[in-house]
């Protein structure tokens, strides 16, 4: 018995005197995080508007696993549209020849038709006529056109085009769409009316505001008992963007989750009756980040984006969702040419990530390690982490220039 009380006794001290240097560290989350950022960060290195480097090689090879290669962004961002642009060669290696846009199928059509005949020169000139300078989101700034004219230089003119527009029907483009429908319908009525509201519309960004909607449908009306017949999609477009818009703009009808659950619905229709058309191809896609976001958009209806990305999983495909977002000292750009503040100011939200940005090229994360760590970045912006929640990967552009006009 006390030969065994002994040994206890050696076995308390034995334990008591371990050294400090030995027992289990403290979690150091901020210090667990910093090395998740590094593990996980490539740089994409841009010359003479080609991509390359550990990033250009990451994102190369998602493009060709992947069906569906979605950028969802910050809007009005010059360098952006430009990083973007960079990495053409790349998708279109991997078999991407069609770009799905967030405009209207009616005014792509006539992007696309500037852009192939005469470049950017031809859409610019397009854009001085009176009445057309507001009428295409977001292809009135230079760096957009540009990156459109690149994309398309390198596919084919096909029946569905190379640009599919999903979006509603810009209050913007319903001077110039008025004015199409006064020249081709067949009824005198018909004609005068399309022409009165065009007039209205000219150069407007608040006639969809203002607009009555039973002229809207009484256009209709009398477009349909005359039997132009090709003119109703575009009414009906027209129709259904003014409703999208009415709790935006102070009319009353739909509710705010009303209009953005139809707007996305819209896009997915549009872009399902592209994507059928044209044989279900690989299609590049690029628009505001709610929109390119898998689950619920930050408004709150199921994106566009998943929409896409579960349909490829349906098909036995998958696609990539990559988010573009401003690094420090970017500016973005308006669409009258002002000049703002990026919404998300990385710099204060994330500055562990921020810290670890190339100072001239963009700087790309791979998103799939921060979600088997979520408790390392639980303190950022509930925005931002809703974000990276929706994505992929994650691109930050530093120093970006703003959207310019043509």
């Amino acid at each position: 018995m006390p030969c065994r009380h002994a040994w206890l006794a050696a076995a308390l001290l034995l334990l008591i005197t371990v050294p400090a240097s030995a027992q289990t560290a403290a979690p150091d989350p901020a210090a667990d995080f910093a090395k998740t950022i590094a593990a996980s960060r490539l740089v994409l290195t841009i010359s003479d508007g080609r991509a390359s480097g550990t990033a250009a090689a990451f994102l190369a090879g998602k493009a060709a696993a992947s069906h569906f290669f979605l950028v969802g962004e910050e809007h009005g961002v010059a360098t952006i549209a430009d990083t973007v642009r960079a990495l053409v060669p790349l998708l279109q290696a991997a078999g991407y020849q069609h770009f799905a846009v967030e405009t209207d199928p009616y005014m792509t059509r006539i992007i696309e038709d500037r852009l192939r005949d005469g470049g950017v020169p031809a859409l610019a000139e397009y854009m001085h006529r009176e009445g057309n300078a507001i009428s295409m989101p977001f292809f009135n700034w230079s760096a957009e056109a540009a990156l459109a004219e690149a994309f398309l230089s390198g596919t084919a003119r096909s029946p569905q085009g190379g640009l599919w527009g999903l979006d509603q029907v810009f209050t913007g483009a319903y001077g110039p769409l008025l004015a199409r429908i006064a020249a081709q319908t067949s009824d005198p009525a018909a004609r005068e009316l399309a022409g009165s509201l065009a007039t209205q519309a000219k150069g407007n960004l608040d006639f969809v505001g203002k607009v009555d909607p039973v002229e809207l449908d009484r256009l209709r009306a009398q477009i349909e008992r005359a039997g132009d017949a090709a003119l109703l999609p575009l009414l009906d477009d027209m129709i259904l963007s003014r409703r999208i818009y009415a709790p935006f703009v102070g009319q009353s009808g739909w509710s705010a989750y009303q209009a953005n659950r139809a707007r996305e619905d819209l896009m997915k229709r549009n872009f399902l009756a592209n994507y059928r058309a044209a044989g279900e191809p690989k299609a590049l896609f690029k628009f505001g980040s709610n929109h390119m976001a898998r689950g619920l958009s930050p408004t709150h209806v199921p994106s566009l984006g998943n929409f896409v990305a579960e349909m490829a999983l349906s098909q036995a495909q998958d696609a990539f969702n990559l988010l573009v977002l401003c690094g420090p000292g970017t500016q973005a750009g308006d669409f009258l040419g002002n000049t703002a503040s990026c919404e998300i100011d990385l710099a204060k939200a994330a500055p562990e990530v921020a810290a670890s940005l190339d100072a001239t090229h963009p700087t790309l994360f791979d998103l799939a390690s921060w979600k088997d760590r979520p408790s390392q970045w639980r303190h950022l912006p509930d925005d931002l982490r809703s974000l990276l929640w929706a994505y992929d990967a994650v691109l930050v552009v530093p120093n970006g220039r703003p959207a310019r006009l043509l």
